[in-house]
């Protein structure tokens, strides 16, 4: 028999049983172990040495043979690469020997050339080279960005260079730790499996490798698809050990995510979920790993930014079941998230869900389902000041109930310092349009002391709300202000029709030398 042809049948059976075996149809890497133990191992001992001193009559056929066996049939030499560095990496239980392993297998090329086989290669070892290159490339987690918690150390991947973001997908921090593993992406089918099991979810490492989105793949399709990929749910927890222990949430939140798919097309969706996409402590005691701990701590610094993102949809679920004393508006964690949902910019990236039955048929399509959870009033974005003081009067008013604002004490130190990071980020906005807010003076008069410290906003939209005169004065005493300013809408108000309002607008708008047109009344 011709040995050639014996080598490749061995060749096309290895690739094939991973091929066959190794892939999820959803583009996801849910590896079967059992494919993985299929493959047989990297030969431990060989017939000839690299010298060709022994083994046979052929010492070149030989050393052929065996690169072709740690290359192909060697695919068993990537088995343990591609198992455990994988299943370690998406359980978070990698203790970095993971990482070695990969990078022993990093470039099946570099093999080739190593054995002197880089040239000459026939047109059947080429695809057979790129076929496993592919899936060293596939079943390889998302190469670590510098300063990462399992490459550098954490102290530098908190440093990171990389800038949040409130309008970017690709390129800000928050997308950096989504492809880091710092946060976790959930696909909206793990919502559904639940469902159809009567389970609770899960916190995250007990979620199924499955039903994770792969980082690099979960920004990639954000940065596609922006709003319509991702999901952010702000809730309250209906008890200190599970968020939803009767799968009070869950029921609606499957129901929202599909007609949410049908809305805008999508087969699949991501989810942050804190509890599905944080490493949890879990209940009893600590399980998590040293690197899981970090993931959770840079994590859970930055994941809160996804419910001001414009490019990421913020679902409230803010029924509480009536047995539980502390609702929706009774807690600190919730002020900072429907604060920060309020104040993004964008249409159609919030949506607010009061009690209603997730099997109800009522609704003639998602059109019309989404429509009655939209926000009829937005809460204008506060300063760090004003936030503390409204946190103060919700514990207040708690204290009198005997109800707790937080059931951590450091929440208390940690709530408002998160707040004021984010409100940066607001203060930096080019862009903000508030149009159909229901505003009125009261509001104004809140939003003007925000609206002091945004010096690079170039637009601002007030359209469609109840401004009146004492409003229109405190937007006047702020133009001045404003140096970026070119762009001011106020259609739709009351305002517009007191020739007093308009008059005192257009004097300081012409006075600051805006752009004639900007103006809009």
């Amino acid at each position: 028999a011709d040995p050639s042809e014996d080598a490749r049948g061995v060749e096309e059976l290895h690739v094939g049983r991973f091929l066959a075996r190794g892939f999820d149809s959803r583009s996801s890497l849910a590896v079967d172990a059992r494919a993985v133990a299929a493959v047989p191992r990297q030969r431990e001992s060989r017939d000839t040495d690299v010298d060709g001193e022994a083994g046979g009559p052929d010492p070149g056929l030989d050393r052929e043979r065996d690169a072709e066996e740690e290359t192909f049939g060697g695919l068993g030499g990537l088995d343990a690469g591609f198992g455990t560095t994988w299943g370690s990496w998406t359980s978070g239980a990698s203790d970095g020997r993971c990482l070695s392993r990969a990078s022993s297998k990093a470039s099946v090329a570099g093999t080739l050339r190593r054995d002197g086989l880089s040239g000459g290669l026939s047109a059947h070892k080429a695809e057979m080279l790129r076929q496993t290159e592919e899936i060293h490339r596939l079943f390889t987690p998302a190469p670590l960005e510098e300063g990462s918690p399992m490459s550098k150390g954490p102290s530098k991947f908190r440093k990171s260079k990389v800038k949040s973001s409130l309008t970017i997908t690709k390129g800000c921090r928050l997308a950096q730790l989504i492809e880091n593993g710092c946060i976790g992406l959930v696909r909206s089918s793990y919502f559904e499996d639940c469902m159809l099991h009567n389970r609770p979810f899960a916190m995250r490492q007990l979620i199924p490798n499955s039903f994770m989105w792969r980082g690099d793949e979960a920004v990639d399709l954000w940065w596609r698809h922006g709003k319509c990929f991702v999901l952010v749910v702000s809730y309250a927890w209906l008890s200190p050990n599970h968020p939803d222990p009767h799968q009070v949430h869950l029921r609606r939140l499957v129901r929202i995510l599909e007609e949410y798919k049908k809305l805008w097309n999508m087969q699949e969706v991501a989810v942050i979920l804190d509890y599905c996409s944080l490493w949890q402590k879990g209940v009893l005691k600590d399980t998590r790993t040293n690197e899981q701990k970090d993931q959770f701590n840079t994590g859970f610094s930055e994941i809160n930014f996804a419910y001001a993102h414009k490019a990421i949809t913020s679902v409230q679920l803010v029924e509480v079941p009536r047995e539980n004393p502390r609702k929706y508006d009774d807690r600190g964690w919730t002020l900072l998230e429907s604060v920060l949902i309020d104040s993004k910019g964008g249409d159609w990236n919030r949506w607010t869900f009061g009690e209603f039955d997730p099997d109800s048929t009522q609704w003639a399509d998602s059109m019309v389902f989404f429509m009655q959870a939209r926000p009829t009033r937005l809460r204008p974005p506060l300063s760090p000041e004003a936030f503390a003081r409204e946190l103060e009067e919700r514990r207040v008013r708690l204290k009198a109930r005997g109800v707790p604002l937080f059931t951590n004490e450091r929440d208390n130190e940690e709530v408002p310092r998160q707040y004021a990071e984010i409100f940066l980020q607001v203060t930096h906005a080019v862009k903000l349009a508030y149009d159909n807010a229901s505003w009125s003076d009261s509001e104004v008069a809140i939003f003007a002391e925000v609206l002091g410290k945004c010096d690079r906003l170039e637009e601002l939209r007030l359209n469609d709300n109840r401004i009146n005169l004492e409003g229109a004065s405190l937007l006047a005493k702020r133009i001045p202000q404003l140096p970026a300013l070119k762009t001011l809408g106020l259609r739709g108000n009351p305002l517009c029709r007191d020739s007093q309002a308009t008059d005192l607008l257009r004097l300081v708008w012409t006075k600051e030398n805006r752009p004639v047109r900007g103006l809009t009344l």
